[in-house]
Order: structure tokens, then C-alpha cells, then sequence
């Protein structure tokens, strides 16, 4: 049965993930979705329940962005970590 609230689409970007207020870490992503996330992390560090702290970095041309996301680890394997991204308010920068 799917769960997912959107579809995933294969992509390559690097984020920052820290678990549980340690310290970050660089990973890459396998898939992403509007609502999720599946990170390669080569071996467990956070249990499903955890709270994830996220920084995508972004880059078109020579402009690197940072996209700084909260998520809930939903579950974990030898080799990967999967993510419901948390819901964003839009805010008006001024």
C-alpha cells in the first residue's frame, strides 16, 4: 500500500543533516519529494520518531543558496534514512 503523499523523483543534491543536535553531516539525496526525502547515509544514525534538522545546498551557476528544512525521520536501513519533510509556513522577507 502507498503512503506517500507525493510522487518521489530521482535527484542528486547535497544536504547537510544533523540528528538529534549533533553535529551535521554531509549527505546526498536518492529521491525527493514535496513532502519527503530519502537520504544515502551508509549506516543508521537517527531512529524513526527523530527529529532532523536539514540544510539543502542549492547551486545554479556561480549562486550557491541554502534551503534550511525540519523533518521526521519515518524509517531507517543499513544504508539509507527516509524523511517527512515538515510543513513550512510561507514568510515575507523584507
Amino acid at each position: 500500500m502507498e503512503r506517500r503523499y507525493s510522487q518521489r523523483k530521482p535527484a542528486m543534491v547535497h544536504v547537510y543533516a544533523s540528528f538529534s543536535g549533533r553535529n551535521a553531516k554531509r549527505f546526498k539525496t536518492m529521491n525527493l519529494s514535496a513532502h519527503g526525502i530519502l537520504i544515502k547515509t551508509g549506516k543508521r544514525h537517527a531512529r524513526p520518531g527523530a527529529i532532523a534538522t536539514l540544510i539543502f545546498v542549492i547551486r545554479h551557476d556561480n549562486i550557491i543558496r541554502l534551503h534550511r528544512r525540519k523533518a521526521t525521520v519515518a524509517h531507517v536501513t543499513n544504508t539509507t534514512t527516509g524523511m517527512m519533510l515538515h510543513h513550512q509556513a510561507n514568510s515575507k522577507i523584507a
